[in-house]
């Protein structure tokens, strides 16, 4: 049933990308993201990234952006509310493997959920053991 919901609201209407660039302004910002058309004004100020990010993009295809910054499944299907159609060329088989569920890598990018790569905090932690280590070593 949630998937029919977002086939309809995804062929809701089809822009073109003209249409979507008259929305490229902090006014009324609209974004394209794996085909899907999303309208982010009353989101926009509540992004945590800031409004900036999304106003960076408005009017175009974001979905590169959006890929780099490795949103979550949470945050993906966060963006249905926005959702007001798609490309005349969109696939939604494709953008919904891509917006409603978490990508291959566990949708974090080897994050823990503060954000933080776990590779970074091993590497933290391996310096103040050795920190802690060199010093209690020194008479």
């Amino acid at each position: 049933k949630e998937i029919e919901e977002l086939r309809a609201k995804f062929n809701k209407k089809k822009f073109t990308m003209e249409e979507v660039k008259k929305h490229g302004n902090e006014e009324s910002p609209w974004v394209i993201i794996y085909g899907g058309v999303y309208d982010m004004t009353e989101f926009q100020l509540d992004h945590p990234g800031g409004p900036d990010v999304l106003q960076d993009i408005a009017g175009q295809d974001g979905t590169e952006e959006f890929e780099n910054i490795l949103h979550t499944e949470k945050a993906r299907k966060m963006g249905h509310k926005y959702l007001i159609g798609s490309m005349p060329d969109a696939d939604f088989d494709k953008w919904v493997q891509n917006m409603n569920q978490m990508k291959e890598d566990g949708g974090n990018g080897g994050k823990n959920d503060e954000g933080l790569p776990i590779g970074m905090i091993l590497v933290v932690i391996l310096a103040i053991i050795a920190g802690y280590y060199f010093y209690t070593q020194q008479d």
